[in-house]
């Protein structure tokens, strides 16, 4: 088990795609997270009657905000491209035809799986992570060219933060490596993928607003559930002026069960169904 992973760990590093992945997504968490609102301040900053939007606007983009920032950008935007990381994971490995190869030699099919599965749950660790660091190093920046002091949030809420960051990483990983087992393909995964996160749920967490039964069916949904956790952990709801995808939760237990069982669900019938079905 732990050859499968070094090796999966090897080849996935090794890949240009899952870097460009990686640091696009910090990029647009940078852009989006602290780099749009802090422009905004500056504009509003020279008009008296935006006084009060421009300080709210500056206070969002400091190191004390720091946590409700950064778990804010995953429910929707973090976890669509990590869906996409998920997908070129273990597709291009149905499209170099390494798989075939690896199932001839000696690891069964279920070992190499789950190393490929445990090194994209590493990885997913290294990009919310990588995340934070960035936010917090560009925030702290801002706080000295403001001239405010870097009042940081208590370590274990950014600890909680970074592990439900890696919590809602994993359990979209897991959606896009199921996709791509299931169609051989990274690119119907995928499609398959965004659609179903960025489209078909948040349909869905819509219409729930508005149809009550189907509220039990959107707190069982990948994304809803996402955006739960975050709002859980503080972060202001889409329907509140906050970040698209935050819902309003009354605790994070509920959440994180669902999350859990999609990374436990996404990753164990992936495996099972690379084990079961001819891969030739």
């Amino acid at each position: 088990m732990i050859a499968s992973v070094r090796a999966a760990w090897f080849a996935d590093r090794k890949r240009p795609a899952v870097w460009t992945v990686t640091l696009t997504w910090t990029a647009l968490a940078l852009a989006f997270g602290v780099g749009v609102p802090y422009l905004v301040h500056l504009a509003l900053a020279g008009d008296p009657e935006q006084a009060e939007a421009s300080a709210t606007l500056l206070d969002t983009v400091l190191p004390g905000q720091l946590v409700t920032t950064g778990i804010g950008l995953f429910p929707l935007f973090g976890g669509a491209i990590v869906v996409i990381l998920g997908a070129l994971v273990i597709g291009n490995e149905y499209r170099w035809g390494t798989l075939n190869l690896i199932f001839t030699q000696r690891p069964r099919r279920a070992q190499v799986l789950a190393g490929h599965a445990v090194a994209l749950c590493a990885l997913t660790l290294l990009l919310a992570v990588l995340t934070f660091v960035a936010l917090a190093a560009v925030t702290a920046l801002i706080a000295l060219v403001e001239g405010r002091g870097l009042a940081w949030p208590p370590p274990g809420q950014l600890a909680g933060a970074v592990a439900a960051a890696w919590l809602i990483c994993c359990a979209h990983a897991g959606l896009g490596f199921l996709l791509a087992i299931a169609f051989r393909s990274t690119a119907t995964a995928i499609a398959v993928g965004l659609v179903w996160t960025l489209v078909l749920e948040n349909a869905v967490s819509g219409l729930a607003l508005v149809v009550g039964a189907l509220e039990p069916v959107r707190n069982l949904l990948l994304a809803p559930s996402s955006g739960a956790l975050a709002g859980a952990l503080g972060a202001r709801s889409q329907f509140d002026g906050g970040t698209p995808g935050v819902l309003e939760s009354a605790g994070a237990a509920g959440p994180v069960i669902v999350l859990a069982g999609y990374v436990l669900v996404t990753f164990g019938l992936g495996t099972w169904l690379a084990g079961r079905r001819d891969v030739g």
